[in-house]
């Protein structure tokens, strides 16, 4: 396993609501062991792992619940699929595609049953996922005395190995942000939260008083799975 830190300072707010999800699609991609022919990518939203991809294909699956991300898409040699990775009525549309590498950055950590959906994934052979951890935003959950929506790095490899067999590595990031009312901009439009309201207002007042970091922490485990 290797863990590693990584920082990133950026001005500009409209970079920072994607820079994470850019940055973790670029580095699933690039280290993937298997350059595949027909591509599924699962919550695939405006195509960041389409543009990280640089070999050739003859097909490429965009699969995502939101009409309005897909609108952004790339549409060379893309097939556009409307529907969630949590329905069983999704997978029986995927049986009648070909397709020989599975995609999944940044998306994984809402399914609200994963195991169901590794299970899945093992009709494929290859799978490349990218799954934010409860550690994201460890700082904040802390300060606020409320428990992350998204799993540890232990309950996700638990499930990818009963599945496949399993090269992973953990990456940690950080933002920063000129004040603690940006980072909370950012949460609220990066897609990262689950949109939950988990703290109360008077809680969330005496929060902005006394939080002392300019930064939100991110942890990020990559997965690259064979059957």
């Amino acid at each position: 396993m290797k863990h590693i830190k990584e920082f990133d300072r950026f001005a500009s707010a409209y970079q920072r609501q994607k820079i994470i999800q850019t940055k973790v699609a670029k580095y699933l991609v690039e280290n993937s062991p298997f350059q595949g022919k027909y591509i599924l990518d699962l919550g695939a939203g405006s195509g960041e792992v389409y543009r990280a991809i640089t070999w050739d294909f003859e097909k490429f699956y965009a699969l995502d619940l939101s009409a309005k991300m897909l609108s952004f898409h790339p549409t060379t040699k893309v097939e556009k699929i409307y529907c969630s990775f949590d329905s069983e009525l999704c997978w029986q549309k995927l049986k009648k595609r070909k397709i020989d590498q599975v995609f999944a950055s940044s998306s994984l950590q809402w399914s609200k049953d994963l195991d169901t959906v590794f299970m899945h994934l093992q009709n494929f052979p290859h799978l490349s996922a990218a799954l934010f951890t409860n550690n994201t935003f460890r700082s904040i959950h802390e300060k606020l005395g409320i428990k992350s929506p998204i799993r540890p790095v232990k309950e996700v490899l638990d499930i990818a190995k009963k599945y496949f067999m399993v090269n992973y590595e953990i990456r940690e990031y950080k933002l920063f942000f000129p004040d603690i009312k940006s980072a909370f901009f950012y949460i609220k439009k990066s897609g990262i939260s689950s949109g939950e309201k988990r703290a109360s207002v008077a809680s969330l007042r005496q929060f902005m008083r006394t939080f002392d970091k300019n930064y939100l922490e991110f942890e990020v485990i990559f997965l690259w799975c064979e059957k």
